[in-house]
């Protein structure tokens, strides 16, 4: 099986992308602010502990155990899908504010959200999307190129190869950069994130953190339902209406003059 060449190069160019887009972002951050990278690896813990080590374990084994009642009933699963969204929201916004409060204690400047922020995005496109997606590259390559027929594989294997043939077969070459542009659309979306969450401890107030947790779990609502009913590409076009709400709010809390990275605020109480 030949792999059609343009479908190989979108499928780099979208790996890449996904690993290298957010370090560009923390870079262009640093320059323009001076934001120390520690910050940036703040925010990646974050997503590290909130999400791979904790909520996305609990996940696989709840769809585990009622495997069953998901593909048997249309209540339960999207009943589930609404779990799933605000689990999001309140695992990675409620880690997001005690990545605030424990690791950068003080100092809360509007340009350390943003680096947070990317480090928190960052960390899920590098390793959740960019590292699975390297993966799934790696799988398609071999099954396209390997002569299987010589290895002594029992029949149903066979088939099995032959039908995963088929199915890389019929994909459109385009169809990887779509995880590209996700990643794109998401990583400000995260930043937009940091920075409400951020209010809490400029503003005092935890409304900012139950704000956030509504926006993300009512967008990653939207992505799983629409992905269902339309596809991935209209999911896609919809998400890009997420880039004027992010840009909105990032820029609507920039500071008239930012308060120095070295100059420290007050510790909420």
């Amino acid at each position: 099986m030949n792999l059609d060449p343009r479908f190989l190069i979108s499928y780099v160019f979208a790996v890449a992308f996904e690993i290298i887009f957010p370090l560009v972002i923390g870079v262009l951050i640093w320059r323009r602010f001076r934001v120390a990278w520690r910050v940036f690896l703040y925010g990646a813990l974050v997503f590290l502990v909130s999400q791979l080590l904790t909520r996305v374990p609990l996940v696989q084994l709840t769809q585990f155990l009622f495997a069953a009642q998901l593909s048997s009933s249309q209540v339960f699963l999207y009943t589930w899908f609404a779990i799933l969204a605000l689990t999001a929201g309140l695992f990675e916004e409620g880690g997001r504010y005690l990545g605030y409060r424990f690791l950068i204690k003080q100092d809360f400047t509007w340009a350390k959200g943003l680096m947070y922020g990317a480090g928190h995005g960052g960390l899920e496109s590098m390793l959740l999307v960019g590292g699975l997606a390297l993966l799934g590259l790696v799988n398609i390559i071999a099954i396209s190129t390997m002569d299987f027929s010589q290895m002594g594989l029992p029949p149903a294997q066979l088939a099995q190869i032959a039908q995963a043939r088929q199915q890389i077969a019929a994909l459109d070459w385009w169809a990887p950069l779509l995880g590209a542009y996700e990643r794109f659309v998401t990583i400000f979306f995260q930043i937009a994130m940091s920075i409400l969450v951020l209010q809490v401890f400029t503003r005092r107030a935890f409304l900012w953190l139950w704000l956030a947790i509504a926006i993300h779990a009512l967008v990653d609502l939207i992505a799983i339902v629409l992905v269902r009913q339309v596809g991935a590409v209209w999911t896609e076009a919809a998400l890009t209406l997420t880039l004027p709400l992010s840009f909105g709010i990032i820029l609507y809390f920039r500071p008239h003059v930012e308060t120095p990275a070295d100059e420290p605020l007050p510790n909420p109480a």
